[in-house]
This record gives C-alpha cells, structure tokens and sequence, in this order.
C-alpha cells in the first residue's frame, strides 16, 4: 500500500521545485519531517543558493546528484556533508531540476545540456540521452519519474514517449496534477514508497498518479 500525503508547502503548490526524492533519501529546501515520513526514506534539508528551492536547482537518483558549477561554488561543503556522489558540470544553466528527469535506471536531459550526456552517462554508469516531451526542452518539469512508472505532459508525443520509455525502463502513462497542471515535475514528490501532491489536487488525478508510478 503506497503512502500518498496531500500538502502544500507554505501555499505553494509546486512541490516538486522544493525538492525531489529517490528509494534511498529525500532532498528538500526546507524543514517538512511529514514529507519523510510518507515516502519512508531519510531527509536531507539543504538550502540552495539560499532559496528553499532545492528541486529546482538539484537533480539525481540514488547514486547521488547533479548540480551546476554555479550552484556547488555557493553549497559544496554543505552538499559534500550530504552526498558522497556529485557531478558537476561546468554550464550557465543552474536549475537543472528543470533539465534533467531521472530515476535508478536511466537519465533524460534536456536539448540544451546535450553536451553532458556521455559525461551524464559515465558518472552515474547508465544510459542517457537527450529528449523533448511535447517538443519542449525542459524535462525535468513537463515529465516525472521514479523506479516504478513515468507521469508526462498530456501533449507528449508517442517518439518521444517511446524514448523516455527505453531509457528510464519503466511504463509511462499521460496526466496532470495540482487540479489542471500539465508539469508534474513541478508537482511531485514521489518514490518507490509513495508520493506528496497538492492538496489541491484532484480525485481522477490522484487516481492516474497512482497508476502511473505504478502503485496499482
């Protein structure tokens, strides 16, 4: 039975961008102990470039994350306290929470970091490739996945679909969030335990979140 919390983080209901989970830890921007205790992994609470959006600016899996050069000069000490694994990459793009979706078994990466993906590729030792979802570039908000099941933009193509598909190796299915929201990167929190949402998320939502991270 998937644990399933219904929140919103100081009225925000853009979860995803405070942080992101995977089946090892949770990383968040601010001090939320209920977000933990759904998804059933320990918390990391880390401010990035002081702001609490650490979903937006971090990506990773359980191996460890990905970060900008910009981003590490403000947060390395902290962020080295917390990860063992981190790849750094020496771009002007900082909130690679926006570039980037990914879980345990592959990684998705924006057009515009498409220069990365061997670097991507080899630091975390699984396949990479660069996609769009609805012929645009930022993956990491249109799309979300984790080890069980993908959610996408409701306008995502079948191609890509079929590719997102092959990388990740898990089943994707179309849906919205957060009452009518077409980026459930921006929406989320999940994995392979559970998942936080907007509480202003609806009944038929929650339904196809459930199913399509796969806790049905």
């Amino acid at each position: 039975m998937s644990e399933i919390l219904r929140t919103n983080f100081n009225g925000d209901p853009n979860l995803g961008l405070y942080g992101f989970a995977t089946d090892k830890y949770c990383l968040l921007g601010l001090q939320m102990g209920k977000v933990g205790k759904a998804l059933g992994v320990p918390m990391h609470m880390c401010k990035i470039l002081n702001m609490d959006m650490a979903g937006l600016f971090v990506a990773g899996n359980s191996q460890g994350i990905i970060i900008s050069d910009y981003v590490n000069d403000y947060n390395s000490m902290q962020l080295k306290q917390l990860f063992d694994k981190i790849l750094v990459l020496n771009t002007n793009y900082t909130a690679l929470g926006n570039l980037i979706m990914m879980n345990d078994h592959g990684v998705i990466i924006s057009p515009f970091i498409k220069k990365f993906r061997k670097t991507i590729s080899n630091f975390f030792n699984l396949p990479c490739e660069a996609a769009t979802i609805s012929k645009q570039k930022i993956v990491g908000n249109l799309g979300f996945a984790t080890n069980k099941g993908c959610l996408l933009h409701p306008k995502v193509k079948k191609s890509e679909m079929e590719i997102i598909e092959r990388v990740l190796s898990v089943k994707s299915d179309i849906g919205t969030v957060t009452f009518g929201s077409s980026y459930p990167g921006a929406g989320l929190i999940a994995n392979s335990n559970g998942f936080v949402v907007s509480d202003r998320t609806s009944g038929p939502e929650l339904g196809r979140i459930t199913e399509a991270l796969g806790f049905i």
